[in-house]
């Protein structure tokens, strides 16, 4: 990013990860992998029903979304978290293994960043975040 005189400035890192996941296994991989290598806070929620009080909490700076969730879906839950005032700027990204590509496509016209597919690489998802990260304005 470049300031008016033409000096760069950093642009905001991306630092508080809330992730939506009922799978405890998946929990403690995303968990090490973005507290560990990516040097990231985490904030895991395993319920959905549970999320928004949470995110609201929690203050990220993006939101991670698993798509099948029981009690309320990751879409759904989006749905939700773009008619409330203080989650709908939330930037998100899904994490799926069963999405199709008109859903996602579905999903990003609404203001979703990407989805990372599952099984994902640990040491790869905190780049990966980065670089969805990238395109929030």
């Amino acid at each position: 990013m470049i300031a008016p005189g033409g000096q760069a400035v950093p642009e905001r890192p991306l630092q508080r990860i809330c992730y939506v996941e009922d799978d405890e296994d998946i929990q403690r991989i995303v968990r090490m992998s973005l507290e560990r290598v990516g040097r990231m806070t985490v904030e895991i929620v395993g319920d959905p029903l549970k999320a928004l009080d949470a995110m609201t909490a929690f203050k990220p700076d993006l939101v991670m979304l698993d798509w099948m969730m029981p009690g309320m879906d990751g879409p759904t839950l989006f749905r939700e978290m773009k008619r409330r005032p203080e989650t709908t700027s939330l930037p998100v990204v899904f994490i799926t293994a069963k999405a199709s590509p008109r859903e996602l496509e579905e999903l990003k016209a609404m203001g979703a960043l990407g989805a990372i597919s599952k099984p994902f690489a640990p040491k790869d998802l905190p780049e990966q975040l980065r670089e969805l990260w990238k395109k929030y304005p």
